[in-house]
C-alpha cells in the first residue's frame, strides 16, 4: 500500500525489496501520479515529458547511516518537494542489477536513480534498452536523454571535517578508517588530512582500511577503529556504510574519543551522542530535483551534476561539540573553497592518500 506523507498529498512513497519489483510493476500501473497522469504510463525521455513517478535503487538500506541512507532520504525529499511519486528499492544488492533496474523501468518509472558507483554499466544498458533516463554515480559518460553522472567533491567536505578534528584533538593524533577502496573515501581522506594540517601540521594523521570492499563489515570496522584508538587517535573519521556500526562500537567503548561520520546522520546508532563531533553530510535532494527538471526540459544528460560545499551538497552536521571557534574556522574555509583560494587534493587511491598525509601540508 502506498504511504502518503503530510504536506505532499499528491505524492506517495513506496518501499520494496528487489524481489518485489515485479509486483510493483502492477501496483504502480494502478496508482495515480502527482502532476497529471500519462495516458500510456510508458517511460519517456523526450523533451517536455512530465515525470509522474521516479525510483531509486540502492544496494543496501538506510540503516547503514551513510551512502544508502543519503540516497533514500534525498529521493524522499525530492518527492516531497516536487509533489510526485517515488518508489524506493533498497537492498537491491549487486548480483542482478540490470534485471532490477529493468523491472523498475517496466513498472512505469520515468526517471531512475541507480544509487551505487558499481551500477553504472548496468544502468547504461537499461537506459538504452528501455528508453528511460537514469542518474548514475561517480563514473561513466553523460549520454543526452539517457545517462547523467553525479560526482561528489568529497575532498571539500573532508577538508572541513579535518579542521574540526584538528581543533578538537588533545592527543594530537587523529585517525581515518575506510571500509573499501572507494574513490569518494580516497578523496575525503586526502581532503581531511589537508584540513587537519591547515590548523596544525604537527598533528599525526593515521590511515587504515577495513578491506578492499568491506563496506558492510561491522566486525572488521570495529577492529580497525580500535587499532587507531590504541595508536593514540582521539578523533576518528570513519567512512563505512554498514562498517560504521563497528566504528561506533569502538568509539563508544573508548574513553575520550570523538567520532566524525560521513554522508549520513549516525545519531540513531549511538547510545551516547556526545561522542559525535560531526558528520560530513551529503545532500542529494537538490541534485535529484534538478535532474527531474532536466528530464522534463529535455536537457537531461547534456551535463552531469556535482555535490559541493558551495552548492550545499556537502556540509558538516551541527552538534554541541562544534564550538563557536570551530564553526568560525569552518565558515572561513568554506569561503576559501568557494572562491578557489583553497583547493583540497582529490586523491584517487590509497597511495595518493598516504602521500598527502606524508607531506603534512607542505
Amino acid at each position: 500500500m502506498p504511504i502518503t506523507l503530510s504536506g505532499a498529498p499528491r505524492r506517495s512513497t513506496r518501499t520494496a525489496t528487489a524481489a518485489a519489483i515485479v509486483v510493483i510493476a502492477f501496483s504502480l500501473a494502478a496508482c495515480s501520479g502527482g502532476r497529471g497522469d500519462s495516458p500510456s504510463g510508458e517511460p519517456s525521455s523526450e523533451a517536455g515529458a512530465t515525470v509522474e513517478q521516479f525510483a531509486l535503487v540502492a544496494p543496501e538500506n538506510e540503516s547503514d547511516f551513510g551512502w544508502n541512507q543519503a540516497g533514500l532520504d534525498g529521493a524522499t525529499a525530492a518527492s516531497e518537494s516536487l509533489g510526485i511519486e517515488v518508489t524506493l528499492v533498497p537492498d537491491a544488492g549487486w548480483d542482478n542489477t540490470e534485471t532490477v533496474l529493468g523491472q523498475v523501468a517496466d513498472s512505469g518509472a520515468q526517471f531512475i536513480i541507480a544509487h551505487a558507483s558499481g551500477y553504472g554499466v548496468a544502468a547504461t544498458s537499461v537506459a538504452q534498452a528501455k528508453n528511460v533516463p537514469i542518474l548514475i554515480q561517480d563514473a561513466g559518460e553523460n549520454i543526452p536523454g539517457k545517462i547523467a553522472v553525479t560526482k561528489t567533491e568529497a575532498q571539500e567536505g573532508g577538508y572541513l571535517a579535518g579542521i574540526a578534528a584538528a581543533m578538537t584533538t588533545t592527543s594530537k593524533t587523529v585517525g581515518i578508517v575506510v571500509s573499501a577502496d572507494d574513490l569518494n573515501w580516497f578523496k575525503m581522506s586526502s581532503g581531511f588530512a589537508e584540513g587537519v594540517y591547515s590548523v596544525d601540521p604537527t598533528i599525526s594523521v593515521l590511515y587504515t582500511s577495513v578491506g578492499p570492499a568491506a563496506y558492510a563489515d561491522a566486525a572488521g570496522g570495529k577492529t580497525a577503529a580500535e587499532q587507531l584508538i590504541a595508536s593514540g587517535a582521539d578523533v576518528i573519521f570513519g567512512m563505512g556504510d554498514g562498517a560504521t556500526h563497528g566504528y561506533l562500537q569502538a568509539v563508544e567503548a573508548a574513553d575520550g574519543v570523538k567520532y566524525i561520520a560521513d554522508i549520513g546522520d549516525v545519531t540513531a546508532g549511538l547510545s551516547n551522542t556526545d561522542v559525535l563531533l560531526t558528520s560530513v553530510l551529503w545532500n542529494y535532494a537538490s541534485t535529484y530535483e534538478q535532474a527531474i527538471k532536466d528530464v522534463e526540459a529535455g536537457t537531461f544528460g547534456e551535463q552531469g551534476y556535482a555535490l559541493t560545499v558551495d552548492n550545499g551538497g556537502l556540509s558538516l552536521q551541527e552538534t554541541d561539540n562544534l564550538t563557536a571557534e570551530i564553526q568560525a574556522a569552518i565558515e572561513t574555509a568554506k569561503a576559501g573553497i568557494a572562491d578557489g583560494s583553497i583547493v583540497p587534493t582529490a586523491a584517487e587511491n590509497a597511495a595518493q592518500v598516504n602521500d598527502v598525509i606524508a607531506a603534512k601540508g607542505a
